[in-house]
């Protein structure tokens, strides 16, 4: 399902140029600057107003609210224009918004490097198997998650896990083999592109993002991941330590590895800060990027 199939037109485009952007406020303000001849307005299953669309002389303009307030000004232009009110559940439309920035994103970088080697996905999964992330019937049938995915196996909610700065989504595409149902983010959108045109990424569970402020934009989930990350330095650590307690924020149990043990054990001290259970351990499968993981829980 895309924006257009939602909105029933053709060819829409977001007046936000980037995913992140639709939490800015002043798009609401550019949109309201515009001259337009019909409206329609998109509610969610509560009914709370989470998307609009604008039809203007070059074509149908849309403006989301999931991730920003309604104004009540863009409500009172849509009823001038006697608008359309059209309903679609919250999940559906967060799925369409992504995949059609994905495709924004695909078309800007269409051309890429892998940056996948031979044998980082066995590695991988050997990895996740020796922690035991394995759904087992026990998750599988008796939880129902926490919000980050929406898919079902056997009529039971799949577990839900979040890949931070996932690169080309190798680790997501081990954890959706898993069944985990997976939502992913990384900040070079060049990667986004390749994880995309090379199957590892679906359009409509990635985004290009700034993981500092992802709690604005992923809902909580069973599992948190973060491989390979750093180089965590004195000069940068305060930023890599703000993207891992957006992740301890959003994830019930979290694993993140790294280079070196210096870096693991800077690791471990935010887990205790932040009052959470942890495990250092050795990993020789990778002796690059995740020489060292750290395991934690709530």
């Amino acid at each position: 399902m895309t924006l257009a199939d939602i909105f029933e037109i053709n060819d829409p485009i977001c007046i936000e140029p980037a995913i992140m952007d639709c939490a800015d406020s002043e798009y609401t303000r550019f949109l309201l600057d515009g001259d337009y001849s019909a409206a329609k307005l998109l509610v969610d299953e509560n009914e709370d107003p989470i998307a609009a669309a604008f039809l203007e002389e070059g074509g149908w303009t849309v403006t989301s609210f999931v991730f920003r307030p309604f104004s009540v000004e863009v409500l009172e232009r849509i009823e001038a224009l006697d608008g359309d009110i059209y309903q679609e559940e919250r999940s559906n439309y967060l799925a369409a918004l992504r995949e059609y920035y994905c495709g924004e994103i695909v078309r800007e970088f269409p051309d890429v490097i892998e940056d996948n080697r031979e044998g980082r996905y066995e590695m991988i999964e050997s990895l996740f198997k020796s922690l035991n992330l394995i759904p087992g019937s026990e998750i599988m049938e008796g939880n129902e998650g926490t919000g980050a995915g929406d898919g079902t196996r056997n009529g039971a909610a799949k577990p839900t896990a979040i890949d931070f700065c996932c690169g080309s989504g190798v680790a997501t595409s081990v954890l959706r083999d898993f069944g985990y149902e997976t939502l992913s983010f990384d900040y070079d959108a060049a990667l986004i592109s390749c994880g995309i045109q090379r199957k590892r990424l679906e359009p409509s569970r990635a985004m290009c993002l700034d993981g500092t402020r992802a709690s604005d934009f992923c809902p909580k989930c069973n599992l948190g991941i973060g491989l390979m990350l750093g180089d965590i330095t004195n000069f940068n650590a305060d930023m890599w330590e703000d993207i891992i307690y957006e992740l301890f924020e959003l994830s019930e149990k979290t694993v993140i590895s790294t280079a070196t043990k210096p870096e693991i054990e800077r690791v471990a001290g935010w887990c205790s800060d932040a009052g959470r259970r942890y495990k250092i351990i050795e990993n020789d499968r990778d002796p690059i990027y995740d020489s060292w993981v750290c395991v934690s829980e709530e």
